[in-house]
């Protein structure tokens, strides 16, 4: 960590990142999570960002970029237009934290954002199963891998196949910012301008699921956040960012108008409206680390 905090100052302090925004011709989607007024909690997938790292990135974002609404950086590219210059704010899941904290921020310096909503998560009375404290301790690249593929990113399956855990300090209840927020608090973030799209209904790997499966995961759940909130989504978030061609062309028939990705290789040359790449944001990350990569100075490489 010390060595990439000394690595990307350098980079700074040298004005490479600043050089390499300026010669970069691609757009920026950024990807969040969670947005948490307490930086002290633990948090090993990087998800929960402290507010005060959040704020101080989008003073910057807003001083650097020119930030646009996601569904006009998705239409420009979808009529050959140019996204140089553009940034785009976008949340994953719908954490009670983005709202209470994250909007606020948003809000203020006048930015619009996405938040995609997981259809049935408003509903449960639990926390995201990547949140609880067994799967975190079970957690390995391995296993991360089986989860998506054998149990199909599936919360029930997965906390099956952990059953044998001890789960006796897992019953406290998560901290309020760490729940998915509620209907009301959507709906009433959505009519003061926050725009909604739509994450699935159960935030399963798409890849791996039957054509009835998929279907549902992809129009119910559009179907569901408009029945609850009088908002129809027109863009899709892949659940862990995975899609395949078969996944895109049933978020296409469906009729939304694009649908984002998660992908590690900084501005990307890929313009498919179909396909967008974001950048995934760690909650952990520096400032100047940040400046870096959203130039596409990132040597990172996605986990297998």
């Amino acid at each position: 960590m010390k060595l990439a905090s000394l690595y990307y100052g350098a980079l700074k302090a040298a004005g490479v990142s600043a050089l390499a925004r300026r010669f970069s011709t691609g757009g920026l989607v950024l990807c969040y999570h969670n947005v948490v007024s307490d930086a002290s909690a633990s948090d090993r997938l990087g998800l929960h960002m402290p507010l005060a790292t959040f704020a101080r990135q989008m003073g910057w974002l807003a001083r650097t970029y020119d930030i646009v609404p996601l569904a006009e950086l998705v239409r420009r590219l979808a009529n050959g237009g140019s996204a140089r210059g553009l940034a785009a704010v976008t949340f994953d899941d719908g954490y009670s934290g983005v709202f209470a904290n994250a909007w606020p921020v948003l809000r203020d310096l006048a930015i619009p954002a996405t938040v995609f909503i997981i259809a049935d998560a408003p509903e449960r009375d639990a926390c995201f199963w990547w949140d609880e404290p067994h799967v975190l301790r079970a957690y390995s690249p391995a296993r991360r891998q089986e989860w998506l593929t054998t149990l199909r990113g599936d919360s029930a399956a997965i906390g099956s196949s952990l059953a044998t855990v001890d789960r006796a300090s897992t019953r406290r209840p998560p901290p309020a910012e760490h729940r998915h927020a509620t209907w009301q608090t959507i709906t009433e973030a959505a009519r003061s301008g926050l725009q909604l799209g739509a994450h699935s209904a159960t935030h399963r790997a798409l890849p791996v699921l039957d054509d009835v499966e998929l279907h549902s995961e992809i129009v119910q759940s559009r179907e569901a956040i408009t029945r609850r909130t009088g908002v129809t989504p027109e863009l899709f978030a892949y659940p862990y960012g995975l899609w395949d061609q078969r996944v895109r062309g049933a978020v296409r028939a469906a009729g939304y108008r694009g649908a984002v990705t998660l992908d590690h290789r900084p501005h990307s040359t890929t313009t498919d409206p179909w396909a967008l790449p974001r950048m995934n944001i760690p909650a952990r990350i520096g400032d100047a680390a940040f400046q870096a990569w959203t130039a596409g100075l990132n040597p990172r490489r996605r986990d297998a």
